[in-house]
């Protein structure tokens, strides 16, 4: 693919690679017929690509001695190419290129350092570039090796060939039979005729025939040439410019098919041929829908309530009066019952929302998806659809999952105030007791002692029944204010529990709901995108 790299100004490789990039993300909204014929404009375009669709390479190819280099000279009308003595084999490509023309970057793609400019004016077309290739026979194997890279790159092979080695099972049998297939014009030149009789031309042209044809070569185009008494070379020529003509009148119509292709694809988005225009999703609006459609669907309503209602009973336990603590252990821990509380940071670990919970957050998914798909062409509206229905196959589990990682700071350990609250309820008791006791040993001491002792007085009551009555006084208020104090800790932590969750929650949403819903909507409008772009283009 280093073409396409080299060659990322040329303007038919711009619009096949828009094209192609346009047809990757498309692909799922078009129908059959359209992708199919989308596909074939872009297997004709790389092949067009991979020759360059601008400029015709011609090479020319043969062996030692064949007059390939007097036949390149002749054809340019230049002495270029070194030929006879001075250069007996051509050892490594050299080319021919038109002054101004944009071969450069080919010839670079192709590895040929030699070149010559040659005058705008000369007997080729502009956008005809001409080859020299190192002789096939060369005892070099990197000339071998670079005549079979070429040969396969190039868009037009000439085979040079001369009446005494035309049959060579050399030439045929590894270069013209092999190469049959990858040039899309060859021309099989019989040089230096000026040598044979009329006669013996006629053979030789006919044996040639025939033996190219065994290679493969449907209809070969033949010409007989002579560096010498130019023969055959406007023939040659005729035969070069009307490949370059072919070049030239290729690239146009792979440009209208690109157009084409592009335009296909609009209609098959919208076949009233109108404008395509997107509403915006507002990623804010969208969360807070789809995340409170999902705290209802994961029970965070149930498990705020669940969770206040758990520490009012756990506290409960812990501060209140303490006659009345054993009947908080017969009712049940209302996170329990939801199958929380099982570990010391309440993690959830068999939590399951309830089906009803789970169709309420599909219709939300499906009215969001129904409002961002207003306005767009069917098929979009049907991928939102899809994109959502499919997001939504895991959510359910992602949920409980969340739900399950979430602390909700509702703990088994006991807080420190709880310890304070009760220690003050004890001393109330503490009170109670010492006076109980006290009140009790008086009346032992009197019944069965026959021992009267009076305590000690205040404010016409004893200080026993002082102590028993505070303390049990104190036990009441030390109880009520706590429990008062549980309740209110308890709707602060649920809050925070309710925070919590909902970030839990938002989270997922964000990771399977909106993110899949985002990314479809921006394939959309990359696809508009460059719809336009190819439309102020064209």
């Amino acid at each position: 693919m280093r073409l396409f790299n080299r060659l990322s100004d040329a303007p038919i490789d711009e619009r096949v690679n828009r094209l192609r990039t346009l047809c990757q993300l498309v692909a799922s909204d078009l129908p059959a017929d359209t992708y199919a014929e989308v596909n074939r404009i872009l297997e004709v375009a790389d092949e067009r690509l991979a020759l360059n669709p601008d400029i015709a390479v011609v090479a020319l190819i043969g062996a030692t001695g064949s007059g390939k280099s007097s036949l390149f000279n002749s054809l340019l009308q230049s002495d270029i190419a070194q030929v006879g003595l001075r250069r007996p084999t051509t050892t490594s490509p050299l080319a021919a290129i038109p002054s101004g023309s944009e071969a450069t970057e080919l010839l670079d793609w192709l590895e040929i350092q030699n070149r010559v400019v040659i005058p705008r004016d000369h007997v080729l077309p502009n956008n005809v570039t001409i080859v020299d290739l190192p002789d096939i026979d060369s005892v070099d194997r990197n000339n071998r090796l670079a005549v079979d890279q070429l040969a396969e790159r190039v868009d037009v092979l000439v085979w040079v060939v001369d009446p005494q080695k035309y049959a060579d099972d050399v030439l045929h049998s590894q270069f013209i039979r092999p190469l049959a297939h990858h040039s899309k014009v060859t021309i099989v030149v019989l040089s230096q005729v000026d040598r044979l009789q009329m006669a013996e031309r006629e053979l030789v042209m006919n044996d040639l025939r025939r033996l190219v044809e065994e290679d493969g070569l449907h209809d070969p185009r033949l010409v007989a040439t002579s560096a010498v008494t130019g023969e055959g070379l406007d023939i040659l020529r005729d035969e070069i410019s009307e490949v370059a003509r072919i070049q030239l009148r290729e690239a146009e119509r792979l440009k209208a098919d690109v157009g084409v292709a592009l335009e296909r694809i609009r209609q098959s988005l919208t076949p009233a041929g109108d404008s395509i225009s997107l509403p915006r999703l507002s990623q804010k609006a969208i969360m807070a829908q789809l995340v409170a459609a999902a705290s209802d669907a994961a029970g965070v309503p149930a498990i705020r309530a669940a969770v206040r209602s758990a520490y009012i009973h756990r506290g409960a336990k812990a501060v209140g009066w303490l006659p009345t603590r054993k009947l908080r252990m017969l009712k049940s821990d209302p996170l329990r019952r939801l199958h929380l509380g099982q570990t010391s940071s309440e993690s959830v670990h068999s939590y399951e929302a309830s089906p009803a919970s789970i169709t309420s957050l599909n219709s939300a998914v499906r009215q969001v998806s129904e409002s961002a798909g207003a306005g767009r062409p069917r098929a979009w509206k049907k991928a939102l659809r899809e994109v959502s229905k499919e997001a939504l196959r895991q959510v359910p589990d992602r949920l409980n999952r969340a739900v399950s990682r979430t602390d909700l700071g509702v703990g088994v350990k006991k807080s420190a105030w709880w310890r304070l609250s009760n220690t003050l309820q004890w001393l109330g008791w503490l009170a109670a007791i010492v006076g109980g006791l006290w009140l009790g040993g008086l009346y032992v001491a009197r019944e069965f002692f026959l021992i009267t002792v009076d305590p000690p007085m205040f404010r016409a009551l004893p200080i026993p029944t002082w102590l028993v009555l505070a303390g049990l006084a104190w036990t009441i208020l030390v109880s009520i204010v706590s429990y008062a104090l549980v309740r209110l800790r308890g709707r602060r932590i649920a809050q925070r529990a309710t925070a919590s969750l909902e970030e839990s929650i938002s989270e997922v949403v964000f990771q399977r709901l909106w993110s899949p819903l985002k990314a479809e909507d921006t394939r959309q409008r990359q696809i508009v995108e460059m719809l336009d772009n190819a439309r102020q283009r064209s």
